[in-house]
């Protein structure tokens, strides 16, 4: 039997075991490269990943999300079925970054009643990012600044802070606690390669102080005190930033430092970035969501051109820092609004989108590799410096790059494309 393993696109083939308890067992020929081509056959599944039609830099961050791999049912595995770090997988297919959120206290904070709690608190991140670098990736650590989750519908302080009288003892609170987690990676050494202050801060940060769920299932939140609440581009907004950037550069300094917008059609950062209060804030990288389901994102060639614009006007790294794809639906087939944003800059389907005769979007795990390349080729081609995958860790999930048994699907062979 032979181990295969992805460095840069290419698979190279030993002998000797990794870092996991087996050896994936792959028929001879069925995973080569052919200028370029990756062929990767997992199970009954095969999946052939195309080069990219632009140069992506060596340091390009081939990036996955693995958040939530503490809550997984059953253990991750490798491609032979043999439990194994979701980590030293993920590196085997070409990964070279994960993320992590980190939530202030998931177990009994601020959050949804009845929802089940997470488990991205402090401890539960420092144990990730040990086992992270121990597999030789880098770590992104995306910190929510609240109990659950953060998006551009919900901003909710953190139960322990909503005793904040004002903006500056809000600010306080989030100064002591990013020194506090940075810290404790630290000194485990297992310190964050990136930091990036708020999760999609597109509507604001720090802004709700209480969120429930309707009788239609539908979350609501409630406005914070003005005194404290921060609104999007508001002064407080952007004290809650440059407090948060502060405590990261202190405990840090050799961290890059991202701030996230999601929403781009709506309200392109190209525009809000102009601010000089943004200018002045002292941060690296813009990281964007896109998702191919939501109108306010837009199409892939209008992701392009954003990363191209905000490159040249403002002169910051650009990655796509959540993204993800379906590789199954009901009816074989994704939305139309995924149909109306796979489009080039001609308005016809990106190249190696696999539609039907009526040009509808196929859900397959060979589609899912062909949609996440074009995302890379849109990204590496415009001058963006990575792309991360959201959610391939939910194990057998509609848009998961793991069966439900564990073991990868071979779409993940997409991250060392070339």
């Amino acid at each position: 039997m032979k181990n295969i393993k992805i460095f840069g696109g290419l698979f190279i083939m030993a002998l000797s075991f990794i870092a996991c308890s087996g050896i994936p067992n792959y028929p001879a020929g069925e995973n080569k490269t052919n200028e370029g081509t990756i062929t990767c056959t997992i199970g009954d599944s095969t999946v052939v990943v195309e080069p990219v039609n632009t140069k992506i830099p060596s340091n390009f961050m081939r990036g996955f999300d693995s958040s939530a791999d503490t809550e997984a049912a059953v253990s991750y595995k490798n491609t032979a079925s043999n439990d194994c770090s979701i980590y030293e997988t993920l590196s085997d297919f070409g990964v070279n970054w994960v993320r992590f959120r980190v939530w202030n206290d998931p177990q009994n904070g601020n959050i949804v009643a009845g929802k089940p709690a997470g488990k991205s608190d402090k401890d539960v991140v420092v144990a990730q990012s040990l086992a992270a670098k121990k597999a030789g990736l880098k770590v992104l650590l995306d910190f929510h600044y609240s109990d659950y989750w953060a998006d551009p519908a919900k901003q909710v302080i953190p139960k322990d802070w909503l005793s904040c009288a004002d903006s500056d003892a809000m600010a306080e609170k989030l100064s002591d606690y990013t020194k506090e987690v940075l810290q404790a990676m630290k000194d485990a050494g297992a310190a964050p390669n990136m930091i990036q202050i708020g999760n999609e801060i597109s509507s604001g940060l720090l802004k709700h102080k209480s969120i429930s769920e309707n009788s239609a299932g539908k979350e609501v939140v409630t406005d914070a005190a003005s005194a404290v609440k921060g609104d999007f581009l508001s002064d407080q907004y952007f004290k809650y930033l440059e407090a948060g950037i502060s405590a990261a550069r202190e405990v840090c300094p050799k961290a890059k430092i991202m701030l996230q917008f999601t929403d781009i059609k709506r309200r392109s950062p190209v525009d809000y970035l102009r601010s000089p209060k943004f200018q002045a804030l002292d941060y690296d990288i813009v990281g964007l969501s896109w998702y191919s389901e939501w109108a306010s994102h837009g199409s892939l060639a209008y992701l392009g051109e954003v990363i191209s614009e905000i490159k040249s006007e403002y002169k910051k790294e650009v990655a796509v820092v959540e993204t993800n794809v379906h590789h199954t639906s009901e009816n074989g087939l994704l939305t139309a609004q995924h149909k109306a944003n796979f489009v080039d800059a001609d308005g016809n389907l990106y190249p190696g989108i696999l539609a039907d005769e009526e040009g509808n979007i196929i859900a397959s795990v060979q589609n899912q590799a062909n949609i996440i390349r074009a995302i890379i080729e849109v990204t590496a081609k415009n001058g963006g410096c990575g792309v991360f995958e959201w959610g391939g860790e939910y194990l057998g999930n509609w848009n998961s790059m793991f069966a439900g048994s564990g073991v990868p699907l071979p779409s993940l062979a997409v991250f060392g494309v070339q």
